[in-house]
């Protein structure tokens, strides 16, 4: 599997990614999803954190945007969902539009437009 493959679904848009970095988890929708220079941009209306041991509830955090595309590892893991491994960093998870999606109603102080 590539970024190209996953790239020309239309199941991904509007579905949540989801990452997992230094202790916590990360998880927003997705509005766009592109490679540009090398490197794989997404854009999300709110991203919220939590720590990955759940000590704390969901967050209103500052969105990530990106990472070097040539450096992650792609795999299915059912029911569509990607799975995929930033070396160094994490690893993250591509939900499907109509699949699994943070509520941003369990988001403690989101705001957004």
């Amino acid at each position: 599997m590539t970024w190209d493959d996953v790239l020309k679904r239309d199941d991904i848009v509007g579905g949540d990614i989801e990452t997992h970095e230094d202790g916590y988890v990360y998880r927003g929708p997705i509005s766009s999803i592109r490679i540009e220079s090398g490197m794989v941009r997404y854009e999300s209306p709110w991203c919220a954190r939590m720590p990955e041991d759940m000590s704390a509830g969901w967050e209103p955090w500052d969105i990530t945007v990106g990472f070097v595309s040539s450096s992650v590892v792609l795999r299915s893991i059912g029911d569509g969902r990607v799975l995929f491994h930033i070396p160094g960093l994490g690893f993250g998870v591509i939900f499907l539009k109509g699949g699994s999606r943070l509520d941003p109603a369990m988001v403690k102080g989101l705001n957004f437009a």
